[in-house]
């Protein structure tokens, strides 16, 4: 003969395992998070009118070997640097920001959000 209390008990323990495996699956069931949308390339000479504006400053690549060499040039001897994620955001909107696809060229910048 079972008494109240052991069938209390087995009636919580059945409850609480069958809300651990519905939690389970619900955690199973996430849909996994999302990669990175591709929004397009970044204008270099854009950035260099935005990021030193006034200043008629040309954008060049110093080392074709490398992404990471665009500089913001004048005829006069000037060289800035460019902010690659700050383009992206001018370009496409708050949120966005760059990635060299490849190292070693530097006409592989893309814009990401």
């Amino acid at each position: 003969m079972t008494t109240t209390s052991s069938r209390t008990r087995r009636t919580a323990t059945v409850v609480l395992a069958t809300a651990g495996l519905s939690m389970g699956a619900a955690v199973l069931a996430a849909a996994p998070a999302s990669a990175a949308t591709q929004l397009g390339g970044v204008s270099m000479q854009q950035a260099c009118n935005q990021q030193y504006p006034g200043m008629g400053l040309t954008a060049t690549v110093t080392n074709a070997s490398s992404a990471y060499s665009w500089r913001c040039r004048s005829p006069w001897g000037y060289s800035g640097q460019i902010n690659v994620n700050s383009a992206c955001a001018n370009q496409y909107g708050a949120g966005a920001y760059s990635n060299a696809l490849n190292p070693s060229d530097p006409y592989s910048w893309r814009c990401f959000r």
